[in-house]
């Protein structure tokens, strides 16, 4: 369990939603206990309880700088113990954004999504690995890229592998369903500046996909 929790700040108030309130109770906190928050922007806060959802701020106890990189994963919803997995992973291994896009074969049904869900999930794994940064989790659509970016497309068919790339400091990796993409994802990605890349012989799942991937981008990047 993290020895802090998060919320939202407002003035010199922190303010705990119904799931930061439950492990708050479960670490049996009450009212007056000292307790150590975060907003997911870079800063560690030291604060008073005035109830079981807020707490009056009385020191900013640390402060992270952000990361001189930026890694963005698309990738496609799959089974929600697994999706659960990547997420915890890829947060524990400094993704910055993780964009879930409906594919041509995504197995989750589109009035199924778990936006929520994931973003407990993300939190919980920032604060277990004592990261002080929330990565943004949304909905992606199919959408225009930005240029100035190392942009991956993974497959399996592709000729080359990570050590041919030349990275920049933002990268984005795009990860397909299990069936793979379909053509036109295959275009739509080309056509947005992706390079295809594979990771070797072997076929990867989408999970562990996100840990190979961010593993391999780390390390090229000198981040670990």
């Amino acid at each position: 369990m993290s020895s802090f929790f998060f919320a939202q700040i407002d003035g010199n108030m922190a303010h705990f939603d119904e799931h930061e309130m439950r492990h708050i109770k479960v670490l049996r906190y009450s009212k007056n206990s000292e307790i150590k928050f975060t907003d997911g922007k870079g800063t560690l806060y030291r604060g008073k309880l005035t109830s079981s959802s807020t707490a009056e701020i009385l020191q900013k106890l640390d402060f992270q700088p952000p990361s001189t990189t930026n890694i963005t994963i698309v990738l496609s919803p799959i089974r929600w113990e697994r999706t659960k997995f990547a997420i915890e992973k890829a947060v524990e291994l400094g993704a910055n954004q993780l964009w879930f896009m409906n594919m041509e074969r995504t197995t989750r049904k589109k009035t199924e999504s778990k936006l929520m869900k994931m973003k407990f999930v993300a939190r919980d794994a920032m604060k277990q690995c004592g990261s002080l940064y929330l990565p943004e989790i949304k909905d992606a659509q199919y959408q225009e890229f930005s240029k100035d970016v190392t942009k991956i497309l993974l497959d399996v068919k592709a000729s080359k592998t990570f050590k041919n790339l030349r990275f920049s400091n933002n990268v984005i990796i795009a990860i397909g369903p299990e069936g793979g993409f379909s053509e036109k994802e295959d275009d739509f990605f080309k056509a947005n500046g992706f390079e295809s890349v594979k990771f070797g012989k072997r076929i990867l799942r989408t999970e562990t996909a996100v840990v190979a991937s961010l593993t391999l981008v780390n390390y090229l990047l000198g981040n670990f």
